[in-house]
């Protein structure tokens, strides 16, 4: 019994066939154009060339001997315009020649006359089959290229906000450093002048880390190297009466640092830099401070900070002082699990051995 056929069985392909038989084309029409979505006929290979370059059809079904234009150079024709479309050749006549042009040439298959209506529909199935592979994959492909762009976009966006909220965070902490600054000019209290200007500077290393990462590529990491020296250039500013006879050496290796690590060894450098720059140098006319940071293997990092200057008792116990310096510096060590070690047989000496995972 003849299968119905139907628009649910209709495959949703366009195929041009091309034949100079006109009974041949008549009969493939009726056959064919019930099967497919549009149908296009030509009788020889100039026709057939000018409906491909209009319609595009997605299956080319010709013959090969016909008059004005045969079908090897219609084909040879669409291939040099359009080298992925799809064609079939059919010639009643074994000719060596044009099956191997035809192979050349890259159709997708060749046919001997007279073809059985139930072969061509069998090859229209399987093109169909295929077609629709095809256009399901690229749709996919398409949409995965309009996720991958809408992320683009939301993570450009979000980059944006980012950098205005560390852009604002800096300005607001920089706010806030003027004030204190405003403040210590009407105090008269030496002492009081110097916890102000101690917590601005301590304000001014944060503020330094959000100018960072605004300014980076990345958001995520800063750029320690080149916050160490912004940051012991800052402090060096505020100690200027020192500056002229104290040198600064920095053996610091090139690292990206996650900002919970950077803020805390911003603050702890803060701290020793400045209680270098204050007392030990006293009495000395010039001074060197060293800062290093490098990486001592398996993620395993040495921060120190050292000065030869004229250095803390050997009794010192950071663990009871009552300096809040030193307090602060104790406490953020603990904080990133970092070992602190001290050496005051040359200057004084403080190094923190932590393990950072970059």
């Amino acid at each position: 019994m003849r299968k119905e056929i139907t628009p649910a069985n209709r495959h949703d392909l366009s195929v041009l066939f091309v034949d100079d038989n006109e009974i041949i084309r008549k009969l493939y029409q009726r056959l064919l154009e019930k099967h497919v979505a549009h149908f296009y006929i030509a009788n020889d290979g100039k026709q057939g060339l000018e409906l491909y370059n209009t319609h595009k059809p997605d299956l080319v079904i010709t013959d090969i001997n016909m008059p004005v234009m045969d079908g090897i150079v219609m084909v040879r024709e669409i291939k040099a315009k359009y080298p992925n479309a799809k064609i079939i050749v059919m010639s009643a006549y074994s000719v060596k020649e044009n099956f191997i042009e035809s192979i050349n040439l890259g159709v997708d298959g060749y046919l001997m006359k007279p073809v059985e209506a139930k072969k061509l529909l069998s090859l229209i199935d399987e093109f169909a089959g295929i077609t629709m592979m095809k256009w399901e994959l690229e749709r996919k492909e398409e949409k995965r290229k309009l996720a991958e762009e809408s992320l683009k976009k939301s993570l450009a966006e979000k980059d944006v906000l980012l950098r205005e909220v560390h852009h604002r965070v800096k300005n607001n902490m920089q706010i806030i450093s003027s004030i204190l600054r405003m403040q210590s000019r009407g105090i008269k209290d030496e002492k009081l002048k110097v916890v102000l200007q101690e917590s601005q500077n301590r304000i001014h290393s944060m503020a330094l880390i959000h100018e960072n990462l605004y300014s980076n590529e990345g958001l995520e990491d800063v750029k320690f190297d080149n916050y160490i020296k912004s940051l012991v250039g800052n402090i060096a500013r505020t100690y200027n009466s020192n500056q002229f006879r104290v040198k600064y050496n920095y053996n610091v290796e090139s690292a990206n640092l996650p900002m919970d690590i950077a803020i805390p060894c911003g603050l702890i450098i803060n701290e020793l830099v400045s209680n270098s720059l204050k007392y030990a140098f006293n009495g000395k006319s010039e001074g060197l401070i060293t800062i290093t940071f490098k990486n001592i293997g398996n993620n395993n990092y040495d921060l120190i900070v050292e000065d030869n200057g004229i250095g803390i008792s050997s009794d010192f116990d950071i663990k009871k002082t009552k300096s809040l310096g030193m307090k602060i510096i104790h406490k953020l060590a603990q904080q990133i699990d970092g070992e602190l070690i001290s050496d005051f047989s040359n200057g004084t000496k403080f190094s923190i051995k932590l393990k950072i995972n970059i």
